[in-house]
C-alpha cells in the first residue's frame, strides 16, 4: 500500500484581514507558515517564504480560495521584484507589498513603476522616512504603519510627514480599542492586528515536486539550443510539474482557458515567465520529499501513455472526432489526480480550467477520451472484456492491446527511472 507522504505533501499559507475604519473586510496579507500549529514565520530565508507563499496561493490552494474574492496583500523583497510578476498576477487580486528591506535602486524603482502603469497598487510595508525611499513613496497607494507602542505625538507627526502624499495609511498591529480609535481619528483608513483577529492559516494538499527535476526543466529553459518539444516531454514525465504548469497558465493574467494539452499551455505561457516560475518553486521547495515515487504517479504516467497509444491506432483506422495525442496523454496523465491530491476531480477542474473534451472525459468518461479512458482502466484493473468491449467500436483491433499496454509500461517505468522513483 502506497503511504500518503510518498503521493503529496501539505502546503500552508496564513492570511490576516486587513479592515476598512467601519470593520468590512477590504482584503488579506498572506503570511509564510511552516507547519499547520507555526503562529508566526520563521526558519528561512525572507526570498524563500516570500516564494513559498507566492507558490503555494497561486498554484497549490488558489487566490480566490484565500480572499473569497478580496484583494491579497503579497510582501514582495528585493529578488522578487521583477517585471515577470505583472505577468502572471492580476491587478485587480493582489496589492503588491514592498517589503521594508527593500532598496530602491533604479532597477528597483522601474519596475515599481512598470508595475503602478500596469495597474497594481504598490504598498510600503512597515514604512519609516529614509529620503531614499521617496520615489518609491512617490509611486505607492498605501502606506503601512506598525502603531504598536507608538504615542499620539508620534503618530500625529508621520501622519503629518506623509499628507502631502496621498497615500492610504495601514495601520499595522492595533492591538487595542483605544488605538483603534486613535488610529480612526488621524486619518487611517485601513487597519490590521490582533485587536481584530489573529492570522489563520490555510492547507492544502498539493503534489511533491522533487528539485532535481525542477533543476533539469530550468537548465533546459536556458539552454535555447533545446527545443520546446524537449521542454514539453520533461513535463509529461511529471504530474506533479504538469498540474503546477496548468495552474500558471490559468492564473487570471493570462486568462489561460481551455487549455487541450501541455504544449497547449506551454505557448500560452512562453519560456521567461515559466523560468521565473519554476524558480520560485525551487526556493519554495521545502526539500521534504524523500524523492520516492509511488505507484499512484506511475500508474498516471502510464495511463496517458496509454491513451495517446490508442489514439494513434484509432485515428489510423480514420475514426471522426479523436483528440489530438497531447489531449489524449493529459487525460490519461490527470485521470488519478484526484487521488495524488487527495481532492475532488470537480474542486481541482474548477482550478485549471482545461478544455471541455478533458473535463468531459475526466469527470463523465464521455466523448473518444473517456472512452478509451475507460478502456485504459479496464485493461489496467484486468478486465480485459470490458476494455474491449470499449475499443472495438472504435475500429481498434484487440489484440493490439497487450504490446501497447506493455510499451505504456516500459515508457512509464523509464519516466519514473529517470526521475528517480
Amino acid at each position: 500500500m502506497v503511504e500518503e507522504e510518498e503521493v503529496g505533501t501539505d502546503v500552508f499559507v496564513a492570511r490576516q484581514p486587513i479592515f476598512w475604519a467601519d470593520q468590512r473586510v477590504m482584503g488579506y496579507e498572506l503570511l509564510y507558515r511552516g507547519s499547520r500549529w507555526a503562529t508566526h514565520a520563521e526558519g528561512r530565508s525572507l526570498e524563500a517564504m516570500s516564494s513559498s507563499v507566492l507558490v503555494n496561493a497561486l498554484l497549490a490552494i488558489g487566490l480566490h480560495d484565500i480572499t473569497g474574492g478580496h484583494v491579497a496583500f503579497l510582501n514582495l523583497p528585493q529578488d522578487l521584484i521583477h517585471p515577470d510578476i505583472a505577468d502572471l498576477l492580476d491587478p485587480s487580486e493582489v496589492v503588491i507589498e514592498l517589503h521594508e528591506s527593500i532598496r530602491p535602486t533604479p532597477q528597483v524603482v522601474a519596475v515599481c513603476r512598470h508595475l503602478m502603469e500596469r495597474g497594481f497598487v504598490l504598498a510600503l510595508d512597515d514604512f519609516q522616512f529614509r529620503d531614499e525611499l521617496t520615489p518609491l513613496l512617490e509611486l505607492s497607494q498605501v502606506v503601512k504603519l506598525e502603531v504598536l507602542g507608538r504615542t499620539r505625538q508620534e503618530l500625529e507627526e508621520v501622519t503629518r510627514r506623509l499628507a502631502p502624499y496621498k497615500v492610504q495609511l495601514l495601520a499595522e498591529k492595533v492591538e487595542t480599542a483605544s488605538m483603534h480609535a486613535l488610529c480612526c481619528e488621524l486619518g487611517f483608513e485601513l487597519f490590521q492586528g490582533f485587536f481584530y483577529l489573529h492570522p489563520e492559516t490555510l492547507t492544502r494538499r498539493d503534489l511533491s515536486t522533487e528539485s532535481v527535476a525542477v533543476v533539469r526543466l530550468l537548465n533546459l529553459l536556458r539552454d535555447f539550443n533545446v527545443t520546446d518539444r524537449a521542454v514539453e516531454e520533461a513535463f509529461r514525465a511529471d504530474p506533479g510539474l504538469s498540474y503546477k504548469l496548468l495552474r500558471m497558465v490559468n492564473s487570471a493574467a493570462l486568462g489561460g482557458r481551455g487549455v487541450t494539452s501541455i504544449e497547449h499551455a506551454l505557448r500560452l505561457l512562453g519560456r521567461e515567465p515559466l523560468y521565473r516560475w519554476l524558480s520560485m518553486l525551487l526556493v519554495a521547495d521545502n526539500g521534504d520529499a524523500t524523492g520516492t515515487r509511488s505507484e499512484l504517479v506511475k500508474s498516471s504516467l502510464l495511463r496517458g501513455r496509454f491513451c495517446e497509444l490508442l489514439g494513434d491506432e484509432i485515428r489510423g483506422a480514420a475514426v471522426r472526432g479523436v483528440p489530438l495525442a497531447g489531449t489524449l496523454f493529459l487525460i490519461g496523465l490527470f485521470s488519478r489526480i484526484d487521488a495524488l491530491l487527495r481532492m475532488p476531480m470537480e474542486d481541482i477542474l474548477k482550478r485549471i480550467h482545461l478544455s471541455e473534451a478533458v473535463q468531459d472525459a475526466l469527470l463523465e468518461r464521455k466523448g473518444v477520451g473517456g472512452t478509451l479512458l475507460k478502456a485504459v482502466e479496464a485493461y489496467e484493473a484486468a478486465d480485459w472484456e470490458k476494455a474491449e468491449e470499449e475499443v472495438i467500436p472504435l475500429g481498434l483491433a484487440p489484440q493490439a492491446l497487450p504490446n501497447l499496454y506493455l510499451e505504456s509500461l516500459a515508457w512509464a517505468g523509464d519516466r519514473m527511472q529517470f526521475h528517480g522513483g
